[in-house]
């Protein structure tokens, strides 16, 4: 309930939307190369420390960034893994499969979920994790 509250309470008074995500790996170049080739990634720029990809989100092609980043003390105390969120794909089974051959860790099989979405989760070299899921087709009510 204060939840709910709470965001009767910021309503119009602030806008959040998504707008870009920092990856913190160990090897910028070695991680955009991986990135390319995984997820089908462009460039947007990079520099001798960082690349930046345009991101694809639901309902907006022009979507977010995912910038590289090298890890550094202030920015990952001792690692350099995160939770990258859940990104949508066409097939979860066929990018699952992609991404293990090219390096990624698969930590979750895919597997038709209650909600109505096929969903896995992998974690690139550095430890990152993120979800796959696609809709699943035959859900029924109930079921």
């Amino acid at each position: 309930m204060r939840n709910a509250q709470t965001a009767r309470d910021l309503r119009g008074k602030m806008t959040l939307t998504f707008d870009g995500i920092v990856v913190f790996v160990a090897d910028v170049t070695k991680s955009a190369q991986l990135y390319e080739e995984a997820f089908g990634l462009v460039r947007e720029w990079a520099d001798d420390n960082h690349v930046q990809f345009r991101l694809p989100t639901k309902g907006d092609a022009g979507g977010a960034w995912l910038l590289l980043h090298p890890v550094t003390q202030q920015s990952a105390p001792g690692r350099s893994d995160a939770y990258l969120g859940n990104f949508a794909v066409d097939d979860v089974d066929a990018a699952v499969s992609r991404l293990r051959s090219l390096g990624f860790t698969v930590t979750q099989e895919p597997a038709d979920q209650p909600w109505g979405v096929r969903e896995a989760s992998v974690t690139d070299p550095d430890g990152n994790g993120l979800t796959l899921a696609s809709p699943v087709s035959d859900i029924r009510p109930g079921s």
